[in-house]
């Protein structure tokens, strides 16, 4: 197949993990990222994943994360810099994160043909994980609509054949492949009523504090996996200062009155 990429910029494709961790087709560009072609005919050169921190480990080329989404769970390699205002100790699971990852040709000893870099990495929360099955579940039907149609048509577009030919994907594996997608939707519930910050603030000092109150720093901790922006965290202490809710016996520490 071709390996001219297109003209437009390359977006980031929601894809289940149960499709990442079957693919191993590996399309190598010259002066370009590479890109993946996957058992339903994605050529995909970025994802987007969100999903629950299952796990978080050292390795020889970088931090190993791993996700898990409804489907299945894929692991990325991620290097320091793209925390950006996380850091480490933020990644403790089990946690909501949100990662943009492009594909690398996988040099060491699993056996495995590709690997993958994350490219961003910020914590989320439920509701977003929901939208993102949403939108994953809509991609792969999507491409299994267009497959069906090829399949039964005889007439394939050429990242579709290249699929068939290399996955050996007959009719029958669609079926399998759109139940993934229906049970993961099956997860998503009702929201429940929006995080109040400064109720989650006020418990967070309340559990956390010792003889000295507890450190704003360590507050953001735990509101990060809140997903709550630490400018709105910030803003919410200051006003719960304000109103007499708390105080600073310490520059930095914060203590219930």
């Amino acid at each position: 197949m071709s390996n001219a990429a297109p003209d437009l910029l390359p977006a980031y494709i929601p894809i289940f993990s149960f499709e990442l961790e079957q693919t191993d087709y590996l399309i190598a560009q010259k002066e370009q990222l590479s890109r993946i072609l996957t058992p339903t005919g994605g050529n995909i050169q970025k994802i987007w994943l969100t999903g629950t921190l299952t796990s978080y480990e050292p390795g020889r080329q970088g931090e190993i994360i791993r996700i898990a989404d409804p489907t299945g769970a894929v692991s990325l390699i991620i290097k320091p810099q793209t925390l950006d205002s996380l850091e480490p100790a933020d990644l403790v699971p089990p946690l909501f994160l949100s990662v943009t990852a492009h594909p690398e040709k996988n040099t060491g000893s699993d056996n495995r043909t590709i690997r993958w870099i994350v490219e961003t990495c910020r914590i989320a929360t439920k509701q977003d994980r929901d939208i993102w099955i949403q939108a994953a579940a809509g991609s792969l039907l999507n491409r299994l609509h267009e497959l069906r149609k090829g399949l039964l048509s005889g007439d394939l577009n050429e990242e579709m054949r290249e699929a068939q030919t290399h996955y050996h994907i007959q009719y029958g594996h669609l079926t399998g492949f759109a139940e993934r997608a229906e049970k993961a939707l099956g997860v998503i519930k009702e929201p429940g009523p929006p995080v109040d910050p400064a109720e989650l603030i006020l418990s967070i000092i309340k559990e956390y504090s010792g003889p000295r109150g507890i450190h704003i720093d360590d507050i953001q901790k735990y509101t990060r996996r809140a997903a709550l922006a630490d400018e709105l965290v910030r803003n919410t202490i200051r006003n719960l200062v304000a109103e007499d809710e708390v105080y600073q016996p310490a520059p930095g520490y914060i203590k219930l009155l």
